[in-house]
């Protein structure tokens, strides 16, 4: 028997999330460390792995500062989210080659926004990735490690904003 080791779901599973109280979305960016789930940095924008992913590569890109509803975004933090989607977009599919994405917001409780700092999820796909285990043991099988996978896009990000100038 083979056995699946997803040692990031635990707190998830058993409620018991050490995540600091508060938006952990602003303070990732205000945190200003490097490494962990933030995966990029930008001025108006931080894009950071999703840490109970639905599939492996699962980002979130969000505006610094912190608004609750898509609406509450200036044009230009607006076109900066639209900008590190696509960034994110790239990086993924050189590091990940993926088949497609499902790209979008949850807008409210009721839509399945679980955070009131907007995020837009970028969730890489591939058709090979449906399999029996969420349907029959409700486990998702994720092949490579939330750092490993953070690492290797940071690397592709920061490759790209050398070659175009700074991202928004």
């Amino acid at each position: 028997m083979r056995q699946l080791w997803a040692p990031w779901r635990m707190d998830y599973v058993t409620g018991t999330d050490p995540a600091p109280k508060g938006c952990f979305i602003c303070a990732a960016a205000a945190s200003g460390a490097e490494g962990g789930l933030v995966v990029e940095r930008a001025e108006r924008t931080l894009t950071l792995m999703n840490r109970f992913p639905y599939s492996s590569g699962h980002v979130m890109v969000a505006p610094r500062r912190h608004a609750p509803d898509l609406r509450d975004l200036t044009a230009e933090e607006s076109l900066a989210v639209m900008a590190a989607t696509q960034r994110a977009l790239e990086a993924l599919s050189s590091v990940m080659q993926p088949g497609g994405f499902n790209v979008g917001f949850n807008l409210g409780a009721a839509a399945g926004a679980s955070v009131d700092h907007l995020h837009l999820h970028v969730v890489p796909r591939w058709g090979s990735d449906t399999n029996f285990m969420p349907v029959l043991a409700d486990v998702k099988v994720l092949p490579e490690h939330l750092e490993v996978t953070a690492g290797r896009l940071r690397a592709a990000l920061a490759m790209r904003s050398g070659a175009g100038g700074s991202p928004a």
